[in-house]
């Protein structure tokens, strides 16, 4: 894919992540699903550029692992401010608020000042190229590690409620 492209499949999914956050709906296999899709084309988008002798100096490559490490250090957070509830036939729903969009905003920042800032503080000078590349595997990885958290959220509720139902 051409930088282009890479920029607007990236803006696309983005728009597409913080308008369904925003949205009460049910927690389902299918989020985790497009999650590993973003982080696969991501992946092979990365794969394409290095195997086309794309350039990648070690900063952008330490950039690129701190930032995924950013994704997912950042995901907890937004899945503690995302609200889980049962809904009326049962199934737990999701719902973002403004602090889980204020957390994407500044994951999505500190993804941008990691990709500028690390390759020039060690002296990089490779383009950022694969920079961009990598931006689609760091939108898989976050939103498939906020997607297992909040699971992890709902199992937790569903055990602290068993007691209840059982009364």
């Amino acid at each position: 894919m051409t930088t282009a492209t890479t920029a607007l499949v990236t803006v696309v999914a983005l728009g597409w992540i913080v308008y369904r956050q925003m949205q009460a709906r049910p927690l389902k296999e299918n989020t985790v699903r497009i999650a590993v899709v973003l982080c696969v084309v991501g992946l092979v988008q990365t794969v394409q550029y290095v195997s086309a002798g794309g350039p990648v100096g070690a900063g952008h490559a330490v950039a690129a692992a701190l930032g995924l490490i950013v994704a997912v250090a950042l995901a907890y957070p937004r899945a503690l401010t995302t609200r889980v509830f049962p809904g009326p036939d049962g199934r737990y729903l999701r719902q973002g608020t403004a602090a889980t969009m204020g957390l994407w905003v500044v994951a999505i920042g500190l993804h941008v000042a990691i990709d500028v800032a690390v390759p020039a503080a060690l002296g990089d000078h490779t383009g950022r190229g694969f920079a961009g590349v990598t931006t689609m595997l760091f939108v898989g990885v976050t939103l498939l590690a906020q997607s297992l958290f909040l699971r992890r959220r709902v199992t937790a509720h569903r055990v602290a409620a068993a007691p209840l139902r059982s009364a």
